[in-house]
């Protein structure tokens, strides 16, 4: 009669998987796998009264066929896409299947956007995104020395004066601040960025 450790050969068949990632039910490669935990020799289980061990082989391969082809099932797609299976590069083949999925998920997510018949757009005007609100916020001194640098007093006591292009000029005519200068401090302080 057959041990329990002779019908499960030694726990091989609870991972039957080869380092390559290939599930191997040779008799040879059981064999010497299990012979550390009490498997027959490939000699044993291939004679006349190896039988039974070679039934329990077949039974545990019928088993692993099965589990194959439903995981298979699961991940492989089927009808249109019968041809990826001819793709012989197990990279290209994964690349492919890869793609198919991304395909259906991306057709999915069009059907229930294409399901919204009616798109509601809020036209209004939002109070955080005006320009007022991106700006930094001026400190009461911030703003009394942008007012300094463009008073007509301050100008007249260095010696220099705004031009109709908003420039400010030395009393030699070199200018000191370019086109816009004035007109920049102008609008901003326009603008209500104080405390």
């Amino acid at each position: 009669m057959l041990s329990i450790a002779y019908l499960n050969f030694g726990g091989y068949f609870q991972n039957p998987v080869r380092p390559s990632g290939a599930v191997d039910f040779k008799v040879a490669t059981i064999a010497k796998l299990g012979a550390s935990r009490g498997v027959p020799s490939s000699q044993t289980i291939r004679n006349k009264t190896g039988a039974a061990y070679r039934a329990v082989i077949e039974a545990w391969q019928a088993l692993g066929n099965k589990k194959k082809k439903a995981i298979k099932a699961q991940t492989t797609p089927s009808g249109e896409y019968d041809w990826v299976d001819e793709v012989s590069n197990k990279t290209h083949h994964y690349l492919i299947l890869d793609l198919i999925s991304k395909v259906r998920k991306l057709r999915a997510e069009n059907k229930r956007f294409a399901s919204i018949k009616k798109l509601e757009i809020d036209y209004r005007a939002d109070t955080e995104d005006t320009p007022e609100s991106r700006l930094p916020r001026l400190l009461n001194h911030e703003i009394d020395a942008l007012k300094d640098a463009i008073s007509e007093e301050s100008l007249k006591v260095k010696g220099w004066t705004k031009t109709d292009r908003g420039s400010i000029k030395d009393h030699t005519g070199k200018i000191i601040f370019r086109n816009g200068f004035v007109d920049g401090i102008e609008k901003l302080l326009s603008l209500d960025i104080g405390p």
